[in-house]
């Protein structure tokens, strides 16, 4: 096949036209394992010479990475910051890495220094956006790999200016003696180079000054959101407020183990994989999927980046030894990024266990009773274990066999790269597990469908947070996870949890109703009752996920939220349910209310703070879209969570202003993870 056009949909039109789909229902529903219906994939793609013969690699080149480069240069002299950014960031990723023998020579005779080059100019941009700690760190990169001793001067003296902007004066002043020593080497003029020095020397005078040195405010990163309650012995990434149960009509299910309120936090959980979307690929880490202006280049080839050195050799040691060489063909074929996905589980899975192994101890926790699935043999459930990831449904039986043929078509192709393109069956018989492993793919392929956590990063910007409707937001879908504990949460249209991403890829679960004791925890997977219609839903649950929603909003078919009368709620007593008569109008703040079935005694404030939002909530609004620090979204959520509370506790769902509050909060939590200000 020609390797320039191999997209999986030139792979399957042939198939279309030769009439191979049509015979699906008498040949393909006999097969019934998911090894035998890759194998069964391979040979139609065999027969029909379908499969991709050539590897598509992405490689470093020094043409490209000089072209970027220069590209840069010209976005840099005329003040295009973001695009010159840009780049040189690609620069550094095609730039070839010099390798011992290179950076063992005299620096003056190094002629492998477009890597060095990329990191200094980058390192430019980033200081004039002020952001030292980053442009730090590309001037150790391009000193590491010999930027050009006649050149270095400069990179001492931006170093010493972003030192003396982070208050640290020592460091600074001896960064500019640095630039004094390194204009010994440069090639200038001699009244140039006088005129240089004395402006070094100059400022090497001004840094002896304490008045010039001053600690910038830093935006600090929020702390990592921490699980309420005790630590849950069975599942470590959960609070000991949850656990997990099963039935034959829910399956496994997570439950309270107490009553949770409102603004708990019931799992903190790191994905056993995760798989950023191509797009990010130059302005996001590959393995933790973090914003990153930055990236490092991967040693290998030019496509994927990463955020730091422990990231780079941590990705590697997990699958991108593999990936690494077959990415580029499975992209020329648009391999969906769950497949990507699939692909990573299996190698990092196979790596750590061997495969003969792996697959004798999923034959053995096979006999186990479904409950048992998944936990080891001390009982605890691992979010870093890949027993728990095999056994997630993907509901197979109930796949059309046109779609379980095309996925099939997916996970032969991926088969057939890693057999042809890569050493992943070189310590292994390639004839008796080849297959084995194709299942495994396949069984990925198809559970990641319904079992995949979407990876959120929340981008915002204000013009001018005094004028209303000046913020504004928009949340990227910018990868996928699959997470061991989160994909036994249920769904509910009207969930009482809401999941937001925090600090690259890891997931928090955190309470939105109050939940009681015994009651079971709902997420929702998509579609929300207060976004979307009740037949929308249930043709979308029952297409795509295979069971039909039974929740309170479906059953009783409330109406989204646009839908709802914007009118005061009606209040119960959060004792006994009993609906309270009352109005806010009516009430006096320093008042009470009490109820005429249990008498329980309320204060009047409760019901007038449910309607009407503190002067010091609307102060805390206020400071968080002004300040962009994301530890004031999580000053403000607090103050959200306290009102959310009061509301589920006193008034009669549905009520609009609720579901409004709910949705400030989700929005609160995002700003305070993921997110990033334009």
């Amino acid at each position: 096949m020609d390797p320039t056009n191999i997209s999986l949909f030139n792979v399957v039109m042939p198939l279309v036209k030769k009439g191979v789909y049509l015979s699906l229902d008498d040949e393909f529903k006999k097969v019934t394992k998911n090894s035998e219906r890759v194998k069964y994939a391979t040979d139609i793609l065999k027969r029909y010479n379908l499969l991709p013969d050539e590897r598509i690699m992405k490689v470093k080149s020094l043409e490209k990475s000089l072209e970027l480069k220069n590209s840069g240069n010209r976005a840099f002299v005329q003040k295009d910051d973001k695009e010159a950014l840009l780049l040189y960031t690609k620069s550094i990723a095609a730039a070839p890495i010099p390798t011992e023998q290179d950076l063992s020579m005299p620096v003056t005779e190094n002629a492998n220094d477009a890597l060095a080059i990329a990191f200094a100019n980058r390192s430019a941009v980033l200081f004039r956006l002020e952001k030292y700690n980053l442009c730090l760190q590309d001037i150790s990169q391009a000193l590491k790999y010999n930027y050009p001793n006649k050149l270095q001067y400069k990179l001492f003296e931006r170093q010493g200016k972003c030192l003396q902007h982070l208050g640290r004066k020592k460091d600074a002043m001896n960064s500019i003696n640095n630039a004094l020593k390194g204009l010994s080497s440069a090639e200038l003029a001699e009244d140039r180079r006088q005129q240089i020095k004395g402006e070094l020397v100059n400022l090497l005078k001004s840094y002896q000054s304490a008045i010039a040195f001053r600690n910038l405010p830093r935006d600090e990163e929020p702390q990592l959101p921490k699980c309420s309650y005790n630590r849950n012995i069975k599942l470590p990434c959960a609070s000991g407020c949850v656990e997990i149960k099963y039935s034959p009509e829910m399956g496994r299910y997570m439950s309270a183990t107490r009553d949770i309120k409102v603004g708990d936090i019931l799992v903190v959980e790191k994905p056993f994989a995760s798989e950023l979307e191509s797009k990010y690929f130059e302005t996001h880490c590959y393995k933790c999927m973090r914003r990153c202006e930055a990236l490092l280049p991967c040693s290998f080839c030019s496509l994927v980046m990463y955020c730091s050195e422990e990231c780079r050799s941590s990705c590697w040691d997990e699958s991108h030894y593999i990936g690494c060489s077959i990415l580029p063909t499975l992209q020329n074929l648009d391999i969906f990024v769950k497949g990507y996905l699939a692909l990573k589980i299996v190698v990092k899975a196979c790596k750590t266990n061997g495969i003969k192994s792996l697959l004798e101890s999923l034959a053995a926790q096979e006999k186990l009773e479904e409950i048992k699935r998944g936990f080891n043999n001390k009982g605890v459930l691992s979010s870093s274990d890949y027993s728990p990831i095999h056994w997630l449904t993907g509901h197979t039986e109930k796949l059309s066999l046109k779609l379980l043929f095309s996925m099939s078509l997916n996970a032969a192709c991926i088969l057939h790269c890693l057999e042809t393109m890569t050493d992943f069956f070189s310590d292994m018989d390639v004839d008796e597990c080849k297959y084995e492993v194709g299942g495994l793919l396949l069984q990925h392929i198809l559970s990641l469908q319904i079992n995949s956590h979407a990876v959120e990063e929340t981008l915002y910007s204000t013009e001018n947070y005094l004028e209303p409707g000046s913020f504004r937001k928009n949340v990227e879908l910018i990868g996928c996870a699959v997470h061991a504990v989160l994909s036994l949460v249920n769904h509910s249209c009207d969930p009482n949890v809401i999941r937001t991403t925090h600090r690259e890829d890891i997931s928090v679960l955190r309470a939105v109703k109050p939940i009681a004791r015994g009651e079971q925890v709902f997420d929702c997977y998509q579609f929300h009752f207060f976004i979307n219609e009740k037949e929308e839903r249930k043709t979308h649950y029952e297409t795509f996920y295979h069971f039909t929603c039974k929740c309170t909003a479906c059953t009783e078919d409330w109406p989204t939220l646009h839908s709802l009368p914007d009118v005061e709620p009606t209040f119960i007593c959060n004792r006994c349910k009993q609906i309270l008569p009352i109005r806010v109008t009516d009430l006096n703040i320093n008042g009470t209310v009490t109820c005429e079935s249990c008498k329980k005694i309320h204060r009047a404030k409760t019901f007038i703070d449910i309607c009407i939002p503190s002067q010091e909530q609307k102060l805390s609004s206020m400071k968080a879209v002004r300040s962009k620090n994301k530890k004031d979204w999580v000053d403000y959520g607090n103050k959200v969570i306290a009102r959310l509370h009061l509301m589920c506790e006193y008034t009669k769902q549905p009520f609009r202003l609720c579901y409004e509050v709910q949705h400030i909060l989700q929005d609160c939590l995002r700003l305070s993870g993921n997110s990033h200000a334009l």
